[in-house]
């Protein structure tokens, strides 16, 4: 048997392992991580809510991105987003970006915008909820 051959079959012969262990043990992670293989069903009464930073710089208004602040979107997500009322963590995350910016980059206003988008179909339409962002620490 030649190099290649005997590379093509021990790669189908894992892959076939590989699936035999998925099927008959259930996994419902990735191998080696522990990244979901399956979407959670939600059931249709949970609407998703799209969750934004809007803030105000030299009176103009703009979407701050997370990686304006240094993050991610699932660090962003992790320390306002889930909140009830994401204003004070919104607050705490802006404050944190003005202070590594000169007086001129400064954001001077903000808010999260929650926008609950409703099924298609329903007849129903999309609820949007403002939550100020208290961005100095009396205000709180």
């Amino acid at each position: 048997m030649r190099t290649r051959e005997l590379a093509v079959s021990c790669f189908v012969a894992a892959f076939v392992t590989l699936k035999l262990i998925e099927g008959f043990g259930a996994l419902e992670a990735w191998p080696l991580t522990h990244v979901p293989m399956f979407a959670v069903r939600r059931p249709p009464e949970e609407l998703p809510v799209r969750r934004t930073i809007e803030a105000r710089r030299a009176g103009r208004w703009f979407e701050l991105r997370p990686w304006q602040l240094g993050l991610n979107r699932a660090e962003l997500a992790g320390r306002l987003l889930r909140d009830p009322d994401p204003g004070v963590g919104c607050g705490e995350v802006v404050r944190e970006f003005n202070t590594r910016r000169p007086a001129w980059l400064r954001i001077e206003e903000a808010y999260v915008r929650a926008l609950t988008v409703a099924r298609p179909g329903s007849g129903a339409r999309d609820v949007e909820h403002r939550f100020p962002c208290p961005l100095d620490v009396t205000r709180r």
